[in-house]
């Protein structure tokens, strides 16, 4: 599902050139499905960004939009001020765990021009202070981030981007021809582990101390002790402390509990485990 950010001042013609976007997408593409988020669309209140709480409750709305069209073909384009760093790194990471691609397009419109447009509004313009409270608030993207990367700033000045190839074309292709960014470690969803597989490594390594430590009290230290077909695990020439050979069973259960070893060789696999930290391998 790749992703364009759109972001700038307010009133500052983003949703104009969103809408180029899709339309431009549409043409070029035709074989993809173009979806729009806006504040419009999920019927956003200009009043909410005078309180955090109310805005950081719009964000999510915005971001629970953008996950319902998640795809590997369609296109979304985020209409909005997204002025909010964070939040853009938020999206950027979103593309990058769904490893499709991304990119900013900044409607850069001096503030000047913004407020001169927002007086000239009819219906609903900005409120004044409201106005300069987020220009001042604004966060303005920068290529050298790998979150506002690929960066697009399209003046204000320009003519519409569908035509001018010079402004849509690198966008088209950083969106459908480039190669996604892989996903970080942590992004990357672990396969889980079934409960059969921990009863299993609990019980058989239990199984295997209790051997030892039995064998031990019986036969004394440095003896071997066969704890399966094939391994044994040999006992250091002083006596081994239960204490110590528990707390060895829990870093061996603890390792093997985040990469899965196949049930036949738990018992070899602690056996060599003891053996190199008994120091007798």
């Amino acid at each position: 599902m790749p992703i364009i950010l759109i972001t700038g001042y307010p009133c500052s013609g983003k949703s104009t050139r969103a809408n180029e976007i899709v339309a431009a997408f549409k043409a070029k593409a035709p074989d993809r499905k173009v979806h729009l988020v806006s504040d419009e669309m999920l019927e956003i209140d200009k009043s909410v960004y005078r309180d955090a709480k109310q805005e950081k409750i719009a964000r999510a709305n915005v971001m629970s939009a953008i996950k319902r069209y998640f795809s590997r073909e369609d296109i979304v384009v985020v209409d909005g001020l997204n002025y909010i760093k964070g939040f853009r790194y938020q999206i950027f990471c979103e593309a990058k765990a769904e490893q499709t691609t991304f990119a900013v397009v900044h409607v850069g419109t001096p503030a000047n021009v913004c407020r001169a447009w927002n007086e000239a509004v009819q219906k609903n313009p900005w409120d004044e202070d409201l106005f300069d409270a987020l220009v001042f608030r604004y966060e303005e993207p920068n290529g050298m981030n790998r979150w506002d990367s690929p960066l697009y700033t399209v003046p204000y000045s320009d003519p519409i981007i569908a035509p001018n190839e010079d402004i849509f074309q690198p966008l088209f292709d950083s969106i459908i021809h480039a190669k996604a960014k892989p996903p970080n470690f942590a992004t990357i969803l672990k396969p889980a582990v079934s409960i059969d597989y921990i009863y299993e490594l609990d019980k058989q390594t239990q199984d295997v101390v209790k051997h030892i430590l039995g064998r031990q009290q019986d036969g004394g230290a440095g003896q071997t002790v066969v704890v399966s077909d094939d391994c044994t695990v040999r006992l250091p020439i002083e006596n081994v402390a239960t204490a110590q050979v528990q707390r060895l069973r829990r870093n061996f259960v603890a390792l093997n509990k985040v990469r899965q070893i196949d049930c036949g060789r738990i018992k070899g696999a602690f056996a060599e485990f003891l053996n190199r930290n008994f120091g007798t391998a």
